[in-house]
């Protein structure tokens, strides 16, 4: 993030002091910021565009439980009882937004996500994912394709590719615009938006100096939730943040219904129907990973014809006849070195401890940020452990 020396003189800048300084109103930022609100603080928050101008705007709207690949998966690669916790931390997720009123939305639809098998090794995987759920006391569908009436095929199942499915019975989708639009209207303060931060100064014993073009905010302690762009403002959090690009497209598919939002080959693809009836289908980065890296936010013909193939292969339709595309779209994700979210202090910003990190979702931030970000907080706040905390990615901190 950089900020010009003729706007950085431009305006005499505004002073103003807080209790806690959030920088990013993303789905992270505006959490936070109610959380800190609800605690009585005065809170600052500055966003460098306009609300949910990120990844918390362009993403497909799942609102999924679980963040790897698929449970078993977790299990082997942060050990059961992290995985556990993880998978019961975005249910409590989804139900800390039911309780703000995201069922009142008109985009909100209560219909489970399913983790499909498109070949034999997948449903192995998968299928031992539900045993491990529901042996751990969560809820958990599976289908065969056998088990599936033809009279009750959506168009995913129609397509004759999928084998089996893990279900998430309680899950959710959203239009994430407007999710984002409900959490800001309850928030006591205004957004700080077009502040964009070129500066935090820590060198005071009495507060942090956050510096933007017109703005200076002298607060007690701040939380940078700026995602894939944390490593614009801190090296320490550019060693641990990776900006990777994901794009998506919209399909109008006349006469289309599909009953669940849809999760493939390990996550790298994803669809779900919106409440107008549109398909969102996202992905395919993962067959280009090397290419979509950094901030660039445009869509690229490889990606998008991949996404184009997967859409006739999966679906079985035809692109020439079958379908529109209404939009082409890109968004720039934050990934953490072991795919968790990243909590904690931001030393080489503050070696007091007063400025903190809440971000690298590693595209599961409408998943995970409300309760991450409130978890946040806390531990800014009260201390204590985190189940996130930061210091597990790296002995270079």
């Amino acid at each position: 993030m950089t900020v010009s020396y003729w706007r950085r003189h431009a305006d005499k800048p505004t002073k103003i002091e807080a209790d806690l300084c959030v920088i990013g109103a993303g789905v992270a930022g505006v959490s936070a910021a109610l959380e800190g609100e609800a605690r009585g603080l005065k809170v600052v928050l500055l966003e460098r565009h306009a609300l949910a101008s990120g990844a918390s705007s362009r993403n497909a709207g799942f609102l999924m439980r679980g963040c790897a690949d698929h449970y078993a998966d977790a299990i082997r690669v942060y050990g059961h009882e992290r995985a556990r916790a993880l998978w019961a931390w975005t249910e409590d997720n989804l139900r800390l937004l039911r309780a703000l009123g995201i069922e009142s939305l008109a985009s909100y639809r209560r219909v489970p996500s399913a983790l499909l098998a498109l070949n034999a090794a997948q449903e192995a995987e998968l299928h031992e994912s539900s045993v491990l759920l529901a042996r751990d006391g969560f809820r958990v569908g599976w289908k065969t394709a056998a088990e599936v009436p033809e009279s009750q095929r959506d168009l995913a199942w129609a397509g004759g590719r999928i084998r089996a499915a893990l279900y998430n019975p309680d899950d959710a989708s959203v239009n994430p615009v407007e999710l984002m639009r409900m959490l800001a209207r309850g928030l006591k303060s205004p957004i700080h938006d077009h502040q964009e931060v070129f500066g935090i100064d820590a060198s005071s014993d009495r507060a942090v100096e956050v510096l933007t073009g017109n703005m200076r905010v002298q607060a007690a302690r701040v939380l940078v939730c700026t995602n894939a762009y944390a490593g614009l403002l801190s090296a320490e959090l550019g060693r641990l943040v990776t900006p990777r690009r994901g794009q998506m497209m919209a399909l109008s598919i006349p006469g289309a219904r599909l009953d669940a939002s849809y999760y493939a080959n390990h996550g790298s693809e994803y669809f779900r129907q919106t409440s107008e009836g549109q398909v969102v289908l996202g992905g395919c980065r993962t067959y280009f990973a090397e290419h979509e890296t950094g901030y660039e936010d445009r869509t690229t013909e490889r990606v998008q014809s991949a996404l184009e193939r997967f859409a006739g292969e999966v679906l079985g339709l035809d692109k020439r006849r079958d379908w529109t595309i209404t939009a082409r779209w890109s968004g720039t994700m934050g990934f953490s070195p072991d795919g968790l979210p990243l909590v904690g202090p931001v030393r080489d910003l503050d070696a007091r401890g007063r400025v903190h990190f809440c971000g690298g979702f590693t595209g599961h931030g409408m998943s995970l940020g409300a309760k991450t970000a409130r978890h946040a907080v806390e531990r800014m706040l009260e201390g204590g452990e985190s189940l996130f905390g930061m210091e597990r990615v790296g002995s270079e901190r």
